[in-house]
Protein backbone atom coordinates (compact mmCIF):
# COMPACT_ATOMS: atom_id res chain seq x y z
CA UNK A 1 0.00 0.00 0.00
CA UNK A 2 1.42 3.23 -0.47
CA UNK A 3 1.87 5.58 2.33
CA UNK A 4 1.11 9.58 2.23
CA UNK A 5 3.41 11.53 4.39
CA UNK A 6 3.47 10.51 7.90
CA UNK A 7 0.15 9.18 7.95
CA UNK A 8 0.46 5.17 8.88
CA UNK A 9 -3.01 3.47 9.35
CA UNK A 10 -3.54 2.10 12.98
CA UNK A 11 -2.62 -2.07 13.18
CA UNK A 12 -6.14 -3.81 13.25
CA UNK A 13 -7.05 -6.68 15.69
CA UNK A 14 -7.70 -9.37 13.57
CA UNK A 15 -10.46 -11.75 14.65
CA UNK A 16 -9.53 -15.48 13.45
CA UNK A 17 -10.84 -16.24 10.48
CA UNK A 18 -12.65 -19.42 11.46
CA UNK A 19 -14.23 -17.73 14.75
CA UNK A 20 -15.69 -14.81 12.47
CA UNK A 21 -17.13 -17.18 9.64
CA UNK A 22 -18.66 -18.96 12.59
CA UNK A 23 -20.07 -15.82 14.63
CA UNK A 24 -20.35 -12.74 11.96
CA UNK A 25 -19.17 -14.46 8.11
CA UNK A 26 -20.31 -17.39 6.29
CA UNK A 27 -22.19 -20.30 7.21
CA UNK A 28 -23.87 -23.11 5.38
CA UNK A 29 -26.99 -24.90 6.41
CA UNK A 30 -27.23 -28.59 6.47
CA UNK A 31 -27.57 -28.95 2.83
CA UNK A 32 -24.67 -26.65 2.07
CA UNK A 33 -26.67 -24.75 -0.78
CA UNK A 34 -28.10 -21.46 1.68
CA UNK A 35 -26.09 -19.08 2.73
CA UNK A 36 -27.22 -16.98 6.18
CA UNK A 37 -25.49 -14.13 8.07
CA UNK A 38 -25.55 -13.37 11.83
CA UNK A 39 -27.04 -10.19 12.61
CA UNK A 40 -23.67 -9.36 15.33
CA UNK A 41 -20.50 -9.92 15.91
CA UNK A 42 -20.98 -11.53 19.50
CA UNK A 43 -17.97 -10.78 22.05
CA UNK A 44 -17.64 -14.44 23.19
CA UNK A 45 -15.72 -16.64 21.23
CA UNK A 46 -17.20 -19.72 19.27
CA UNK A 47 -17.79 -22.96 21.18
CA UNK A 48 -15.63 -25.65 19.67
CA UNK A 49 -19.07 -27.20 18.82
CA UNK A 50 -19.61 -24.70 16.10
CA UNK A 51 -16.01 -24.91 14.61
CA UNK A 52 -16.02 -28.73 14.46
CA UNK A 53 -19.91 -28.50 12.29
CA UNK A 54 -18.46 -25.14 10.30
CA UNK A 55 -15.30 -27.69 9.44
CA UNK A 56 -18.04 -30.30 8.58
CA UNK A 57 -20.02 -28.11 6.34
CA UNK A 58 -16.67 -26.78 4.94
CA UNK A 59 -15.54 -30.18 4.00
CA UNK A 60 -18.76 -30.60 1.41
CA UNK A 61 -17.07 -28.10 -0.89
CA UNK A 62 -14.66 -30.68 -2.08
CA UNK A 63 -18.25 -32.68 -3.52
CA UNK A 64 -19.96 -29.81 -5.02
CA UNK A 65 -20.25 -29.36 -8.94
CA UNK A 66 -18.78 -25.72 -11.02
CA UNK A 67 -22.71 -25.06 -11.12
CA UNK A 68 -23.10 -25.03 -7.29
CA UNK A 69 -19.55 -23.51 -6.06
CA UNK A 70 -20.75 -20.61 -8.18
CA UNK A 71 -23.97 -20.07 -7.32
CA UNK A 72 -22.96 -20.06 -3.46
CA UNK A 73 -19.95 -17.79 -4.19
CA UNK A 74 -22.55 -15.32 -5.91
CA UNK A 75 -24.76 -15.74 -2.76
CA UNK A 76 -21.55 -15.19 -0.30
CA UNK A 77 -20.44 -12.50 -2.22
CA UNK A 78 -24.10 -10.83 -1.68
CA UNK A 79 -23.89 -11.20 1.69
CA UNK A 80 -20.64 -9.74 2.17
CA UNK A 81 -21.80 -6.53 0.83
CA UNK A 82 -25.16 -6.56 2.72
CA UNK A 83 -22.49 -7.30 6.07
CA UNK A 84 -20.03 -3.98 4.83
CA UNK A 85 -23.29 -1.93 4.19
CA UNK A 86 -24.99 -2.35 7.73
CA UNK A 87 -22.35 -3.83 10.07
CA UNK A 88 -21.58 -1.59 12.80
CA UNK A 89 -18.54 -3.58 14.26
CA UNK A 90 -15.05 -1.71 13.88
CA UNK A 91 -13.22 -4.90 13.97
CA UNK A 92 -15.84 -6.75 10.99
CA UNK A 93 -15.55 -3.85 9.21
CA UNK A 94 -11.54 -3.91 9.33
CA UNK A 95 -11.53 -7.23 7.84
CA UNK A 96 -14.06 -6.26 5.11
CA UNK A 97 -11.69 -4.06 3.74
CA UNK A 98 -9.57 -6.22 2.79
CA UNK A 99 -11.81 -8.24 0.93
CA UNK A 100 -10.63 -9.08 -2.63
CA UNK A 101 -14.46 -7.87 -3.70
CA UNK A 102 -14.20 -3.97 -4.43
CA UNK A 103 -18.05 -3.73 -3.90
CA UNK A 104 -17.35 -4.88 -0.61
CA UNK A 105 -15.05 -2.60 0.15
CA UNK A 106 -17.29 0.27 -1.35
CA UNK A 107 -19.55 -0.32 1.04
CA UNK A 108 -17.33 -0.29 3.52
CA UNK A 109 -16.00 3.03 2.47
CA UNK A 110 -19.88 4.52 2.60
CA UNK A 111 -20.48 2.65 6.22
CA UNK A 112 -20.84 5.49 8.67
CA UNK A 113 -19.44 3.39 10.95
CA UNK A 114 -16.01 2.51 9.51
CA UNK A 115 -13.19 3.72 11.67
CA UNK A 116 -11.39 6.30 10.35
CA UNK A 117 -7.64 4.42 10.16
CA UNK A 118 -9.96 1.64 7.87
CA UNK A 119 -10.86 5.15 5.49
CA UNK A 120 -7.59 5.25 5.82
CA UNK A 121 -6.50 2.37 4.20
CA UNK A 122 -9.23 2.58 1.72
CA UNK A 123 -8.58 6.20 0.51
CA UNK A 124 -5.19 4.09 -1.27
CA UNK A 125 -7.21 1.37 -2.68
CA UNK A 126 -6.59 0.32 -6.43
CA UNK A 127 -10.09 0.83 -7.09
CA UNK A 128 -11.11 4.52 -8.39
CA UNK A 129 -15.17 3.67 -7.10
CA UNK A 130 -13.75 2.66 -3.80
CA UNK A 131 -11.90 5.84 -2.88
CA UNK A 132 -14.82 7.86 -4.29
CA UNK A 133 -17.11 6.19 -2.07
CA UNK A 134 -14.19 7.13 1.37
CA UNK A 135 -14.62 10.88 -0.20
CA UNK A 136 -18.02 10.65 -0.05
CA UNK A 137 -18.79 9.95 3.19
CA UNK A 138 -15.57 11.57 5.15
CA UNK A 139 -17.02 13.57 8.14
CA UNK A 140 -14.72 16.55 9.06
CA UNK A 141 -16.03 17.29 12.62
CA UNK A 142 -14.52 20.85 14.13
CA UNK A 143 -15.38 19.24 17.75
CA UNK A 144 -13.11 16.70 17.24
CA UNK A 145 -9.57 15.99 18.71
CA UNK A 146 -6.69 17.55 17.33
CA UNK A 147 -5.33 14.48 15.80
CA UNK A 148 -8.51 13.29 14.41
CA UNK A 149 -9.20 17.07 12.68
CA UNK A 150 -5.42 16.18 11.19
CA UNK A 151 -5.97 13.06 9.98
CA UNK A 152 -9.14 13.91 8.50
CA UNK A 153 -7.84 16.51 6.72
CA UNK A 154 -4.74 14.90 5.10
CA UNK A 155 -6.99 11.91 4.01
CA UNK A 156 -8.94 14.80 1.95
CA UNK A 157 -6.36 16.51 0.67
CA UNK A 158 -4.83 13.32 -0.88
CA UNK A 159 -8.20 12.71 -2.37
CA UNK A 160 -8.28 15.99 -3.79
CA UNK A 161 -5.34 15.40 -5.23
CA UNK A 162 -6.49 11.64 -6.61
CA UNK A 163 -5.80 11.15 -10.66
CA UNK A 164 -9.42 10.07 -10.89
CA UNK A 165 -12.32 13.27 -11.19
CA UNK A 166 -14.80 10.64 -9.96
CA UNK A 167 -13.11 10.65 -6.66
CA UNK A 168 -12.69 14.22 -6.79
CA UNK A 169 -16.53 14.71 -7.60
CA UNK A 170 -17.30 12.34 -4.45
CA UNK A 171 -15.39 15.18 -2.67
CA UNK A 172 -16.91 17.62 -4.26
CA UNK A 173 -20.30 16.38 -3.27
CA UNK A 174 -18.81 16.09 0.24
CA UNK A 175 -21.39 18.38 2.55
CA UNK A 176 -18.69 17.50 5.94
CA UNK A 177 -15.35 18.65 4.44
CA UNK A 178 -13.26 21.17 5.98
CA UNK A 179 -13.12 25.06 4.41
CA UNK A 180 -9.38 24.26 3.49
CA UNK A 181 -10.79 21.50 1.00
CA UNK A 182 -13.20 23.97 -0.37
CA UNK A 183 -10.99 26.06 -1.37
CA UNK A 184 -8.50 23.83 -2.61
CA UNK A 185 -11.17 21.61 -4.73
CA UNK A 186 -12.37 25.43 -5.85
CA UNK A 187 -8.72 25.24 -8.33
CA UNK A 188 -8.92 21.73 -9.41
CA UNK A 189 -8.19 21.69 -12.54
CA UNK A 190 -11.22 19.71 -13.96
CA UNK A 191 -14.58 22.30 -14.71
CA UNK A 192 -16.60 18.96 -13.74
CA UNK A 193 -15.39 19.20 -10.47
CA UNK A 194 -15.68 22.65 -9.92
CA UNK A 195 -19.42 23.11 -11.50
CA UNK A 196 -20.12 20.27 -8.83
CA UNK A 197 -18.35 22.16 -6.05
CA UNK A 198 -20.65 24.97 -6.86
CA UNK A 199 -23.61 22.87 -6.19
CA UNK A 200 -22.76 21.92 -2.68
CA UNK A 201 -24.75 23.91 -0.65
CA UNK A 202 -22.14 23.83 2.46
CA UNK A 203 -19.65 25.42 0.59
CA UNK A 204 -18.45 29.08 2.69
CA UNK A 205 -18.81 32.41 0.77
CA UNK A 206 -15.29 32.38 -0.01
CA UNK A 207 -15.70 29.82 -2.13
CA UNK A 208 -18.32 30.35 -3.44
CA UNK A 209 -16.61 33.88 -4.69
CA UNK A 210 -13.47 32.12 -6.33
CA UNK A 211 -16.22 30.04 -8.13
CA UNK A 212 -18.07 32.94 -8.81
CA UNK A 213 -15.26 34.10 -10.93
CA UNK A 214 -14.77 30.73 -12.83
CA UNK A 215 -13.07 30.95 -16.19
CA UNK A 216 -16.47 28.67 -17.24
CA UNK A 217 -19.12 30.25 -17.53
CA UNK A 218 -21.58 26.78 -16.34
CA UNK A 219 -19.59 26.70 -13.17
CA UNK A 220 -20.02 30.10 -12.83
CA UNK A 221 -23.87 30.39 -13.45
CA UNK A 222 -24.12 27.70 -10.64
CA UNK A 223 -21.63 29.91 -8.50
CA UNK A 224 -23.95 33.10 -8.47
CA UNK A 225 -27.32 30.87 -7.97
CA UNK A 226 -25.92 29.56 -4.41
CA UNK A 227 -27.67 30.93 -1.54
CA UNK A 228 -24.13 31.97 0.03
CA UNK A 229 -23.00 34.01 -3.22
CA UNK A 230 -21.64 37.32 -1.29
CA UNK A 231 -23.66 40.20 -2.49
CA UNK A 232 -20.43 41.92 -3.81
CA UNK A 233 -20.22 39.08 -6.20
CA UNK A 234 -23.69 39.56 -7.26
CA UNK A 235 -23.92 43.12 -7.94
CA UNK A 236 -20.22 42.84 -9.91
CA UNK A 237 -21.58 40.11 -12.10
CA UNK A 238 -24.57 41.83 -12.40
CA UNK A 239 -22.93 43.73 -15.21
CA UNK A 240 -21.00 41.10 -17.04
CA UNK A 241 -21.70 40.88 -20.71
CA UNK A 242 -22.65 37.42 -20.27
CA UNK A 243 -26.84 36.98 -20.34
CA UNK A 244 -27.00 33.91 -18.58
CA UNK A 245 -24.34 35.00 -16.12
CA UNK A 246 -26.82 38.24 -15.63
CA UNK A 247 -29.36 35.66 -15.27
CA UNK A 248 -28.49 33.47 -12.69
CA UNK A 249 -27.80 36.85 -10.70
CA UNK A 250 -31.54 37.42 -11.34
CA UNK A 251 -32.16 33.89 -9.91
CA UNK A 252 -30.25 33.97 -6.53
CA UNK A 253 -32.95 34.95 -3.66
CA UNK A 254 -30.41 37.29 -2.13
CA UNK A 255 -29.52 39.66 -4.82
CA UNK A 256 -29.71 43.04 -3.56
CA UNK A 257 -33.13 45.69 -4.84
CA UNK A 258 -30.48 47.78 -6.69
CA UNK A 259 -28.89 45.20 -9.30
CA UNK A 260 -32.53 43.94 -9.48
CA UNK A 261 -34.07 47.39 -10.48
CA UNK A 262 -31.03 47.95 -12.69
CA UNK A 263 -31.53 44.78 -14.63
CA UNK A 264 -35.35 45.41 -14.66
CA UNK A 265 -34.01 47.48 -18.02
CA UNK A 266 -31.78 45.20 -19.31
CA UNK A 267 -31.66 44.80 -22.94
CA UNK A 268 -32.24 41.11 -23.41
CA UNK A 269 -35.81 39.36 -22.42
CA UNK A 270 -34.21 36.69 -20.79
CA UNK A 271 -32.90 38.93 -18.36
CA UNK A 272 -35.91 40.68 -17.72
CA UNK A 273 -37.95 38.20 -17.01
CA UNK A 274 -35.65 36.89 -14.59
CA UNK A 275 -36.73 40.29 -12.77
CA UNK A 276 -39.61 40.20 -13.17
CA UNK A 277 -40.53 36.79 -11.47
CA UNK A 278 -38.00 37.61 -9.02
CA UNK A 279 -39.89 37.63 -5.40
CA UNK A 280 -37.55 40.50 -4.39
CA UNK A 281 -38.33 42.66 -7.25
CA UNK A 282 -40.05 46.07 -5.88
CA UNK A 283 -43.51 46.88 -6.42
CA UNK A 284 -43.27 49.83 -8.43
CA UNK A 285 -40.06 48.62 -10.36
CA UNK A 286 -42.99 45.66 -11.15
CA UNK A 287 -45.12 48.42 -12.46
CA UNK A 288 -42.87 49.51 -15.13
CA UNK A 289 -42.23 46.31 -16.37
CA UNK A 290 -45.94 45.37 -16.90
CA UNK A 291 -45.25 47.97 -19.57
CA UNK A 292 -43.01 45.61 -21.39
CA UNK A 293 -43.66 45.19 -24.80
CA UNK A 294 -42.89 41.48 -24.30
CA UNK A 295 -45.83 39.06 -23.25
CA UNK A 296 -43.29 36.54 -21.48
CA UNK A 297 -41.88 39.39 -19.13
CA UNK A 298 -45.40 40.92 -18.57
CA UNK A 299 -46.73 37.19 -17.52
CA UNK A 300 -43.80 37.09 -15.19
CA UNK A 301 -44.93 40.28 -13.25
CA UNK A 302 -48.59 38.87 -12.94
CA UNK A 303 -46.81 35.93 -11.81
CA UNK A 304 -44.86 37.48 -9.10
CA UNK A 305 -45.91 37.52 -5.46
CA UNK A 306 -45.05 41.09 -4.79
CA UNK A 307 -48.36 42.07 -7.33
CA UNK A 308 -50.39 43.85 -5.72
CA UNK A 309 -54.39 44.08 -5.93
CA UNK A 310 -54.23 47.18 -8.37
CA UNK A 311 -51.48 45.98 -10.38
CA UNK A 312 -53.06 42.26 -10.60
CA UNK A 313 -56.84 44.31 -11.53
CA UNK A 314 -55.27 46.32 -14.39
CA UNK A 315 -53.53 43.38 -16.04
CA UNK A 316 -56.93 41.31 -15.70
CA UNK A 317 -58.29 43.46 -18.55
CA UNK A 318 -55.06 43.41 -20.29
CA UNK A 319 -55.57 43.78 -23.72
CA UNK A 320 -52.76 42.82 -25.49
CA UNK A 321 -52.20 38.81 -24.85
CA UNK A 322 -55.17 36.34 -23.11
CA UNK A 323 -52.14 34.73 -20.98
CA UNK A 324 -51.73 37.89 -19.04
CA UNK A 325 -55.40 38.13 -18.56
CA UNK A 326 -55.80 34.79 -17.32
CA UNK A 327 -52.18 34.71 -15.26
CA UNK A 328 -53.55 37.95 -13.22
CA UNK A 329 -57.43 36.76 -12.83
CA UNK A 330 -56.14 33.30 -11.23
CA UNK A 331 -53.61 35.18 -8.80
CA UNK A 332 -56.81 37.80 -8.08
CA UNK A 333 -59.38 35.02 -7.03
CA UNK A 334 -57.94 34.04 -4.04
CA UNK A 335 -56.82 37.86 -3.00
CA UNK A 336 -60.88 38.88 -4.23
CA UNK A 337 -62.35 35.67 -1.95
CA UNK A 338 -59.94 36.13 1.78
CA UNK A 339 -61.31 40.47 1.15
CA UNK A 340 -65.09 39.15 0.73
CA UNK A 341 -64.50 36.92 3.61
CA UNK A 342 -63.29 39.46 6.26
CA UNK A 343 -66.03 42.09 5.12
CA UNK A 344 -68.52 39.43 6.09
CA UNK A 345 -66.66 38.40 9.53
CA UNK A 346 -66.17 42.19 10.12
CA UNK A 347 -69.97 42.34 9.48
CA UNK A 348 -71.16 39.87 11.36
CA UNK A 349 -69.12 40.54 14.68
CA UNK A 350 -70.59 44.61 14.44
CA UNK A 351 -73.51 44.74 17.08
Amino acid sequence: MCKMGKIKSKKKRKIPLLTWLVTGGLFFGGTGEKVGWAQTLPEQEPQPEWEERLRKHLRKLDQWGVLQLLRTERDVDKQQKKRARYSTHPEELGLLADDEDGGVRFYVAVNRHTPLDVRLQLAFDPLSHVRAGVAMSLIYDPLASLAIRNLTEKIGQHLAQDSQPLVRLGLASNLFLSPSLFDLLAGDGDSLVRQKLAENLHIPQNTVAILGQDSVVAVQIQALQHRNAPRSLLEAMGEDGNTMVRLAVCQNLNTPLGVLVKLAADADTLVRQGVAGHPGTPLETLREMAQDDVVEVVLGVAGNPGADRELLLSLAADPRDIAIRQEAQKRLVPLLREEIREDVLERWEDP
